[in-house]
């Protein structure tokens, strides 16, 4: 046998009873940890708790090692480490743990080369929600609605879409845009949430006001964004210091 033979382990399942899309998402994970997706291969299930083997023909046998001791450094490419992330977050869920084996073709035996402690990752904390103060820059492309609160949607320069929702008079009043390449500039308070990502949620965006930037263009717009502080939250290192000390208080997106 030429070719490296990698075993990932995982302790929650047996091959008869993990179901077929939850394997399927940890093989499509692994694929993306180890990349070179041309030279790697799945060979079989073996009895046991769930052992996934895997070949890695000879050529990128080095590259795909490589890979793999970055990643256990945590040194790798985001791409690598995302997926990493990924196995773990599968696990956690999964209230397991896994490794990850390497044999190669002149050893009899194999070692261990990355450890996923899964369950024993603590969880990561979230945040919210929290409302602010909110201000979107951009082109009016859709408003409507058949209840009692009219729905906008609004493109801003970076071509991001933002949703609000707003009472009808001032939903007739901003409809006259529609359309037309102006740029609104939309205030209103938005309901935010954080994710255990650490990535922050757009929960609902009460619009109560907008103005129209005269003789602005959405390339002007997009240098003037550019040109503010994101939203404060970015800056805060210590959420639930930031929070316990404000009480609540917030301030705007930008």
């Amino acid at each position: 046998m030429d070719d490296d033979e990698y075993e990932f382990w995982i302790d929650a399942y047996t091959p008869e009873t993990i179901p077929m899309e939850r394997l399927a998402k940890y093989l499509a994970a692994l694929a993306k940890m180890m990349g070179h997706g041309s030279s790697v291969h799945f060979d079989r299930l073996e009895t046991g708790s769930t052992k996934s083997l895997m070949k890695v023909q000879r050529e990128d046998a080095p590259k795909v090692f490589d890979r793999v001791e970055l990643i256990a450094k945590r040194q790798a490419a985001n791409d690598a480490t995302a997926a990493f992330d990924e196995l773990n977050s599968l696990l956690r869920d999964d209230s397991a743990v896994g490794k990850l084996s390497r044999k190669t073709p002149d050893s009899q035996t194999s070692a261990v080369v990355l450890t996923f402690l899964g369950r024993e990752l603590p969880k990561p904390a979230t945040y919210g929600p929290f409302n602010e103060d909110a201000v979107v820059e951009g082109e009016l492309v859709r408003i409507g609605g058949k209840d009692k609160s009219a729905h906008a949607l609004i493109v801003d320069p970076e071509g991001k879409s933002w949703s609000g929702e707003m009472d009808r008079d001032l939903a007739r009043d901003m409809a006259q845009y529609l359309y037309k390449g102006t740029v609104l500039r939309v205030s209103g308070e938005a309901r935010w949430e954080r994710l255990e990502d650490a990535s922050w949620r757009l929960m609902v965006f009460k619009i109560k006001s907008f103005e129209v930037l005269a003789d602005d263009t959405l390339e002007q717009a997009t240098k003037r964004l550019r040109s503010l502080h994101k939203t404060d939250w970015d800056n805060v290192g210590d959420v639930d210091a930031f929070i316990t000390a404000s009480r609540g208080e917030s301030d705007g997106l930008h």
